[in-house]
């Protein structure tokens, strides 16, 4: 009975691993029948999509180089009148006022001049008589020393005192016509007129007011000619600006100081106004700052061109002001615009359609261009796009095909 239970009970395990095997055999088949019927995805085509930027054609031309510098206008004299003698003031110009421009020899102020007038002509009457005298006691004396040494008339004394005499008269003389020198130049300072066609700056002097010498009583400026001293940047006075080129060097010049710019002719315009504008002509330079390691330039403006000019507010003293001055050209660079180039001094250029980054010499940045003296052969293409920290190497597309320079 229990061999069979045990028979009976194998077969029931035989037939379950069976059953078991056929039904995965059949998934298996079922799986392997699906897969085959399943067809694979399409495979996506990977491509690369440029980078679109603009573009500039890398051309070497000669520039020409203007330093930009400001400064204030300032009259090329400026003078204090003080009274040379005292006095009472009697008249002054019509026109006495700051502001106003006098003409030159107009006479500014007069100071009362009767004493001195006075003393001149007293001076005078004293200088007549003297001469007199003087003529009177040289007779004498060489009448007395005549008969002395002639005809053995008078005594060595006598004679000694006739020269002393005649000595003493010729003193007087000298000390008269030296006090009337003296009194003809103070009649001459009683009337203090314009040295020079000038402008008047500060004023302090009235009719009837006393004046003492030494006390500046007027402030006047020439405005004929303008200077403007503008500081130039020590390493661009070094590059840029024009020296003179002479073979031998001016006697009065010094070899331890600039040597004489070349008068090159420069536009100067009102920071807050820029159509008023002036010619000027580079004349000297005036010191070199230690502090701010600068160079100051200095600058002569004609004020007879504003003449020419009608209807315009003149440039004048006091204004500060804006000026380009030449300086050498720049030979065989290429511009691009600031910012294609950057702060490490390398640009993007294009070079078998990929973007690669080139290294360059800045010659000069000016008027927002930088201009490249190394680092580029004509014909390169130089991306102008603003762009920021672009992979190397990434494909570009160029968007303006005339390769012009887009600002």
């Amino acid at each position: 009975m229990n061999e069979q239970q045990t028979k009976t009970g194998s077969a029931t395990v035989i037939i379950r691993v069976v059953a078991c095997c056929i039904i995965l055999a059949v998934g298996f088949g079922g799986f392997k029948f699906l897969k085959s019927m399943k067809k694979a995805p399409a495979q996506a085509k990977a491509t690369e999509r440029p980078l679109t930027v603009e573009a500039v054609a890398a051309a070497f031309t000669d520039v020409p180089v203007m330093i930009e510098a400001h400064g204030e206008l300032r009259s090329i004299r400026m003078v204090d009148i003080a009274a040379e003698v005292a006095g009472t003031v009697v008249e002054v110009h019509p026109r006495l006022q700051t502001g106003e421009v006098i003409a030159k020899g107009e006479l500014l102020f007069r100071i009362d001049d009767r004493d001195y007038r006075t003393e001149y002509e007293s001076n005078k009457v004293r200088l007549a008589i003297l001469t007199r005298d003087k003529e009177l006691t040289q007779n004498e004396l060489q009448r007395i020393q005549t008969l002395f040494e002639k005809n053995k008339v008078g005594t060595r004394a006598g004679v000694e005192k006739a020269e002393q005499s005649a000595n003493n008269v010729a003193d007087r003389l000298a000390q008269v016509k030296q006090a009337m020198v003296r009194a003809e130049i103070n009649l001459e300072r009683c009337r203090v007129t314009a040295p020079f066609s000038c402008r008047i700056t500060s004023k302090n002097i009235e009719k009837g007011q006393y004046v003492s010498p030494g006390k500046i009583v007027l402030g006047l400026a020439d405005d004929s000619f303008l200077e403007l001293e503008v500081p130039v940047e020590s390493r661009d006075a070094f590059q840029w600006l024009q020296f003179a080129e002479t073979k031998e060097r001016v006697a009065t010049e010094s070899d331890a100081w600039f040597s004489k710019l070349s008068p090159v002719q420069c536009t100067v315009s009102w920071t807050e106004d820029s159509r008023n504008q002036a010619v000027a002509f580079v004349d000297r330079v005036s010191l070199f700052d230690e502090k701010t390691r600068t160079v100051k330039v200095v600058l002569r403006i004609d004020s007879e061109q504003f003449s020419e000019k009608s209807g315009s507010l003149p440039l004048v003293a006091g204004m500060f002001c804006r000026v380009e001055i030449p300086g050498h050209p720049l030979q065989q660079v290429v511009e691009l615009p600031r910012w294609a180039v950057s702060f490490e001094n390398t640009v993007y250029v294009i070079r078998d359609e990929r973007l690669e980054t080139a290294p360059v010499l800045v010659a000069r940045v000016q008027n927002n261009k930088a201009y490249i003296s190394e680092g580029l052969e004509a014909g390169d293409m130089v991306i102008t796009t603003r762009l920021v920290n672009p992979l190397e190497r990434s494909l570009v597309q160029i968007s303006n095909q005339a390769g012009g320079d887009k600002e």
